[in-house]
């Protein structure tokens, strides 16, 4: 379904929690934020302070629904399955060292956006892409210049984002724990207005000529 003109989309990935700090794969395990992550979220709450979204969406996964209800405090969060991150399956806890080990050709296969699976037991992400893909076209529900938010995690957003904005391959940097990018669907397709978008930041919505107006530019990493 397409999307209503000027439909403004802001995704955000969780906070931090002890298994990103420790850099072990988390997928479906659902590891809660730390304290770091949850201040991470306060910090979000001002930096999105003039925005407001019409409806807010989050993964199940506590830690991004936690990062959503501290970023928009007394708002209803409608929680998706599909918004879940890619299954890890038996890689859930490894280190990235430890992966490397049961698969040597993990570094080189992830640098080059190889549709790979993670784990025996896991999901490739051309498979997480196509469970997610379905709520997004359901965006073209919300009316005309709806702004909405949706908290999930770091590698089904930047799948979304290179399938939403029709690029190929691993172009955009990956989004930081608590970071944002913004899209606007614009004459009929969606344009990047912003990417990895912190807390440290205030940004206030799009016009309606697709126009952002950040305070701090942001860094792509």
């Amino acid at each position: 379904m397409t999307p209503r003109p000027d439909t403004q989309l802001v995704v955000l990935r969780h906070g931090e929690t002890d298994w990103n700090r420790d850099r072990r794969f988390q997928g479906h395990a659902d590891i809660p934020l730390n304290d770091a992550g949850r201040q991470q979220a306060v910090k979000l709450r001002s930096a999105l302070a003039q925005w407001h979204f019409d409806a807010v969406y989050a993964s199940p996964l506590s830690r991004a629904l936690e990062t959503a209800q501290l970023v928009r405090p007394g708002s209803h969060v409608v929680t998706d399955p599909r918004l879940s991150e890619i299954d890890v399956g038996s890689w859930a806890g490894l280190s990235r060292d430890e992966v490397i080990a049961e698969m040597p050709s993990y570094p080189e296969h992830y640098a080059n956006g190889v549709d790979f699976r993670r784990s025996p037991t896991g999901e490739r992400p051309s498979e997480m892409v196509a469970r997610a893909m379905p709520f997004f076209d359901e965006l073209g529900l919300q009316p005309a210049g709806a702004s909405i938010l949706v908290v999930s995690h770091g590698q089904l957003l930047n799948r979304v984002l290179h399938a939403l904005l029709g690029i190929e391959g691993r172009v955009l940097g990956g989004l930081m724990n608590a970071h944002f990018s913004q899209v606007l669907h614009h004459h009929g397709a969606w344009r990047l207005l912003a990417h990895n978008v912190g807390g440290s930041s205030r940004f206030v919505p799009a016009s309606a000529g697709g126009r952002s107006t950040p305070q701090a530019r942001p860094a792509v990493q």
